[in-house]
């Protein structure tokens, strides 16, 4: 493979007759069990059992059926061309993504793809917006973002057509974006627009392509003025404290010891304090 980036957590899950299983290849294989298992049972009991796995944020917030966060990505029998060409894709740049930021990384963002739109969308449960949501496209699709901010100037040729994988990201974001628009699909854009921004936020964080190094930059420019501030707040101090004691000094060459008020001797007990420490460091 292309990948010159590898992770030193990437390394297989477990092994299988001698074969590395790694976790991309994991999420694919429960895909497809989980396709074929579908299939049988839809065969034999009806389509009722889509229905028992489907998203919805009604049955998760009263009845605690909190299987659905996790079985809504599935994908039903009907759509079998299209879960083939999302397998192929996970298969290829899942594999990648997982190489460059590890095993362990991989999973989190993974997660983060699956149960953050599902969370979102029981939270909006709160505010009376009860919806059901059912695939696992913006998921995939979420993998093929990461994909795309960790690799964006790479030619990438599908279906004949050669771009760019951050063009292709763009690209397939405007048509899923308006297929989901024209048939009034409102969760699934929110779901997909979600599962992309997780990608991309995803790989920044980890510091892929440029990182947030706007943010960092900002951060860093604030902490260096917070420091120079505070640096010439103590030289301004310490000015201040010698051309008192210079006073002091004078005030007593003229006047003598005793001349002195009680707050100039404790002045002058703190500067000959602070000189003793310099002398020892």
């Amino acid at each position: 493979m292309f990948n010159r980036d590898q992770s030193e957590d990437y390394r297989p899950l477990f092994w299988v007759s001698g074969r590395p299983v790694y976790v991309n290849t994991l999420i694919v294989a429960l895909h497809i069990a989980a396709f074929a298992l579908v299939a049988l049972l839809v065969s034999f009991q009806g389509s009722g059992v889509i229905d028992s796995l489907t998203l919805g944020n009604f049955e998760v917030v009263h009845y605690g059926q909190i299987w659905r966060l996790i079985s809504y990505v599935i994908f039903p029998p009907a759509t079998a061309i299209s879960f083939i060409f999302a397998m192929l894709f996970l298969i290829y740049f899942g594999r990648q993504v997982e190489e460059y930021v590890g095993r362990r990384t991989y999973m989190g963002l993974y997660a983060a793809l699956v149960l953050i739109p599902a969370v979102v969308l029981c939270l909006l449960g709160f505010l009376g917006f009860w919806q059901e949501y059912l695939g696992g496209y913006g998921t995939i699709f979420g993998v093929f973002v990461a994909f795309a901010t960790l690799y964006p100037r790479m030619e990438l040729n599908i279906w004949f057509v050669s771009m760019t994988t951050a063009h292709w990201a763009y690209a397939l974001l405007a048509v899923l974006t308006l297929v989901d628009i024209a048939y009034h699909e409102w969760i699934s854009l929110g779901a997909l627009w979600l599962d992309a921004s997780v990608g991309y936020f995803g790989m920044r964080l980890i510091g892929a392509g440029y990182g947030f190094t706007w943010l960092t930059d900002w951060l860093d420019e604030r902490r260096t003025r917070r420091l120079a501030k505070k640096h010439n707040l103590r030289v301004l101090k310490e000015t201040q404290a010698t051309e008192s004691i210079d006073q002091i000094l004078e005030k007593i060459s003229k006047q003598g010891v005793g001349s002195l008020n009680a707050r100039e001797r404790a002045a002058l007990e703190r500067a000959r304090t602070n000189l003793l420490k310099r002398d020892q460091r």
